[in-house]
């Protein structure tokens, strides 16, 4: 189809809103002067009781309901759906609704429980929302760019076939067995194109939702989802779910499938992409990580080394913790150090251990190496994808790629940077190691936690430093984004240190010039913690300690 990006824009919007049925339809959406859409699906008058205490409910809480037959996949579907309709309309996160579909497949779903009484997989009937990366059979990949507006998959990425064998009712990834949004390039952690528009936040829809998986984390946030599959290359599971209050965990890349993803490049082998869950609770993380780390019903795939789940039990014994409070880069704001420095306190008053803990190298040179990495051709395929479509690249892109001064690398060039990759790997390895010393607990620390960014979340359009989230990436360590409950920014308690100098790199000048208290005050605050790679089991039940410690 011709057209200019704007006619194709506008044709692709209509034809997702058209696909929502009139029902759930809001007579008046929510006016731009209500930053906090969070409780529109609830007021609006559009579901029905039943419906809102469904989808209240937590991934890890319908399942045991959906295996028993107690809920139908039919009714849970149903609800999900029309939520993930009225929350598309408040903050913009699907490009895709397909609720007939899904709830055809509920009900054969249904029909084969009835009939045999047993379920087809660990995820039998629970409706899960497909990021718009994932290649998904007669389904429309875009990523944001404009030129794909109307690209039809003619297969399934493995991801979805993992979860289509263990029982989920496929939605698209932005409405609810739907496909969500993601951001012109997919390479920035904002979820903005000229395509779809901006996918807004919850909590204060000034700021952003993340990304690039923000149409995920803003669909939970809403509870428009149980739980998204996002992907991870630079913070883009961990971001939506930190800016959006939810939990969610980049597992470590090379245990989990990647065939059939969206990509301009594929030859990119250096920082591998992951996948996980952004949803809402620990138990959701451990679900819905095990069946995609278990390649469940995935007779092979070539992208994952394939590791048997390992049951890890609770931990009861004592734990030792890093705390590493700053990169040395961009110090976070006082909400993100106070949420850190609160959850130390909190885990040594139930009797853990808390060491403080310092990168073994320059965490601005790992980030411009990382940079240098993902972008090894100078980005030269995203920008001709955009450029074939007359589309504008979007200036904060541009932004990132001339302050790294991306250009095409030469070999030697290349070679010289992954061997840097495996220096910093090998570094933090040691540290990591080294820490039985200082522990009281005879071994190396059970998990580090650090900030999930240096703030809670950003304005539109403002350039965010990284680093926090794409350290991990590069080393290729797991992480799990854990929200900080019943934690609310304090204007007094959290105000701006005008004390402060900021370091000499333009990121930490741009963090602190940018935040005040009373426009951040209504936005959830989280932590990050890391374990070492391959360990993502150990990791969860670590984390699990972690979350009854300090969430109880």
């Amino acid at each position: 189809m011709g057209g200019t990006w704007q006619e194709n824009s506008a044709v692709a919007r209509q034809r997702l809103m058209d696909s929502i049925p009139s029902k759930w339809r809001l007579q008046t959406p929510p006016p731009e002067s209500q930053t906090d859409v969070r409780s529109v699906p609830r007021d609006c008058g559009l579901l029905t009781e039943r419906q809102l205490e469904i989808t209240e409910q937590n991934a890890s809480e319908l399942m045991p309901q959906l295996l028993n037959g107690s809920l139908s996949s039919v009714e849970v579907t149903e609800a999900f759906c029309a939520r993930a309709a009225i929350a598309h309309q408040c903050v913009n996160c699907l490009t895709d609704y397909f609720s007939d579909e899904a709830l055809a497949r509920a009900k054969e779903l249904d029909d084969i429980l009835a009939k045999t009484g047993k379920p087809v997989g660990p995820l039998h009937g629970l409706p899960v929302g497909i990021k718009d990366i994932f290649h998904m059979k007669g389904k429309i990949l875009t990523m944001g760019f404009a030129a794909w507006h109307n690209n039809r998959c003619n297969s399934d990425a493995a991801i979805v076939q993992i979860l289509r064998n263990a029982g989920v009712v496929m939605v698209d990834i932005a409405v609810f067995f739907v496909r969500t949004t993601m951001p012109q390039t997919g390479m920035f952690l904002e979820t903005w194109s000229n395509l779809w528009g901006r996918t807004t936040n919850p909590h204060n829809r000034g700021f952003s939702a993340g990304g690039s998986s923000g149409g995920d984390g803003s669909l939970v946030a809403m509870r428009g989802a149980p739980f998204c599959p996002s992907t991870d290359i630079g913070g883009s599971i961990r971001a939506p779910g930190a800016f959006n209050g939810n939990y969610a965990i980049r597992p470590t890349a090379e245990r989990t499938a990647r065939t059939g993803f969206g990509t301009l490049r594929p030859g990119q082998i250096s920082i591998k992409v992951s996948s996980g869950p952004n949803c809402h609770s620990i138990a959701d993380i451990k679900l819905g990580t095990e069946v995609l780390l278990s390649l469940y019903g995935l007779p092979y795939d070539t992208t994952a080394v394939p590791l048997a789940w390992k049951n890890v039990p609770p931990k009861t014994g004592k734990l030792c913790f890093g705390l590493m409070t700053t990169d040395g880069v961009v110090e976070p704001h006082p909400p993100c150090s106070r949420a850190l420095r609160e959850t130390a306190a909190k885990l040594r008053a139930a009797g853990h251990e808390v060491i403080e803990f310092q990168p073994p190298f320059n965490c601005w040179e790992a980030a411009d190496t990382t940079w240098r990495l993902w972008f090894q051709t100078g980005a030269k395929e995203s920008k001709g994808l955009v450029a074939s479509a007359g589309e504008p690249l979007y200036p904060t892109f541009s932004w990132y790629l001339e302050t790294f001064n991306i250009q095409p690398l030469t070999v030697p060039e290349l070679f010289a940077l992954n061997t840097k990759q495996a220096e910093y790997r090998q570094k933090m390895a040691e540290a990591w190691y080294n820490t039985k010393s200082q522990t009281g607990t005879g071994r190396p620390i059970d998990a580090l936690i650090c900030p999930s960014a240096p703030s809670a979340s950003f304005p539109h359009g403002h350039p965010v430093w990284w680093g926090y989230l794409s350290l991990w990436n590069i080393l290729d360590y797991p992480s799990i984004i854990v929200p900080v409950k019943n934690f609310h920014i304090d204007p007094e308690e959290d105000a701006k240190d005008a004390s402060y100098q900021p370091r000499d790199n333009v990121f930490d000048k741009m963090n602190q010039d940018i935040y005040d208290p009373k426009l951040w005050e209504n936005l959830p605050v989280t932590v990050q913690v890391v374990g070492q790679q391959y360990e993502d089991e150990e990791l969860i039940a670590v984390t699990e300690c972690l979350d009854k410690v300090c969430n109880a």
